[in-house]
């Protein structure tokens, strides 16, 4: 192969890839939308998860790790209960009056038991 055959070959690679990146862009720009409104109307529908972000990314991100293949919408669907579940234990723990000094004994294990 000629430097000119490889060169000829490089420009055009370049430009189908050029030709490729305003569809890649307005796909971009229209899934930004698309999730922005759910994400919206996931929040109006759930307003007593306000304060609780770093719950909810979680949940989410562990249902779309666990469920790939569903859609968005459905994956807020299945998170919902969740997220709800998790908020509910969290604000059953005392945050102001840990024991600093906790049991090392854990009889579930057997004799093996103690840290």
């Amino acid at each position: 192969m000629t430097p000119e055959e490889r060169e000829s070959i490089i420009l055009e690679a370049v430009e189908r890839a050029m030709l490729v990146v305003p569809d890649v862009w307005a796909n971009l720009i229209n899934d930004h939308k698309y999730s922005t409104t759910i994400n919206a109307d996931f929040q109006k529908a759930h307003s007593e998860f306000k304060g609780h972000g770093d719950i909810v990314t979680s949940v989410v991100a562990e249902i779309d790790g666990t469920f790939p293949l569903l859609s968005y919408e459905a994956k807020l669907k299945k998170a919902a209960p969740i997220i709800r579940e998790r908020i509910g234990t969290t604000k059953r723990l005392d945050m102001k009056n840990v024991n600093r000094t906790p049991s090392r004994k854990l009889p579930s294990m057997g004799s093996n038991g103690e840290l």
